[in-house]
């Protein structure tokens, strides 16, 4: 075999590695999969052929089965990008610096230049609440049902209070322990309470308790109420 051959065959090697492309498995869900009722972090694991470990090292946010929300997109492998509160800040802060820069060229203050440019105004307004949302402390909110039994198909009243004032939210259920799927749409009042009932959906037949998620739509929060014990199921 000539010299050329044989760089021709390391390079070829180097650039394929130790085993050919073809021979390496594909993953069984790629990069990412979107949550699925009832799921937890150990069926996901099962299911993507993957670890609870590396999953949760993937999702900082997620620190059980029951931070999962059904229908949202779940990463599997782990990311360089920076937490969202990061991001946030440093593109607040590469906004302002833009601005300012604008306001030298024209020979006019950022104010002046917000002012006659209010849709701007308003998404960097925007950018400052959802930093401000990442930073919440709901340690001390409470989530109470009422009745706090009773068949599938009933009506519950759902109570919290101690949540961030004027906020959309979601109000989701499910097993302990497992994903939450949304049940409806709200928000909180200027107190920081909210009030709405729920109907325990027939889908939760079968499970012996039933626990209420109230969670910010955007931000990385969420509050659970005491099980809902069920009772049996409406005819």
């Amino acid at each position: 075999m000539s010299a050329r051959h044989c760089i021709y065959g390391s390079v070829a090697l180097a650039l394929l590695g130790s085993s050919p492309v073809w021979a390496q498995p594909s993953a069984p869900c790629g990069d990412a999969t979107r949550v699925s009722r009832s799921d937890t972090i150990s069926s996901i694991a099962a299911r993507c052929d993957t670890t609870e470990a590396a999953i949760l090292r993937a999702n900082p946010a997620v620190e059980g089965s029951d931070d999962l929300r059904v229908g949202r997109e779940l990463k599997l492998t782990g990311s360089t990008n920076q937490p969202t509160t990061e991001r946030l800040g440093s593109l607040a802060r590469e906004a302002g610096s833009a601005l300012s820069g604008m306001a030298q060229d024209l020979t006019s203050s950022v104010d002046n230049l917000l002012d006659k440019n209010p849709d701007l105004r308003q998404r960097l307004g925007g950018i400052g609440d959802r930093i401000s949302s990442t930073n919440v402390d709901v340690s001390k909110a409470e989530v109470a049902l009422a009745p706090g039994n009773g068949m599938v198909g009933t009506t519950v009243t759902v109570s919290a209070k101690g949540l961030p004032a004027d906020t959309a939210v979601v109000i989701g259920g499910g097993a302990p322990r497992t994903a939450y799927e949304v049940l409806q749409q709200a928000r909180t009042s200027a107190d920081g309470t909210l009030q709405a009932t729920v109907r325990v959906p027939d889908w939760s037949a079968g499970q012996e308790r039933f626990v209420v998620t109230v969670a910010a739509e955007e931000a990385e929060w969420k509050v659970r109420s005491a099980p809902f014990q069920i009772t049996g199921t409406k005819l």
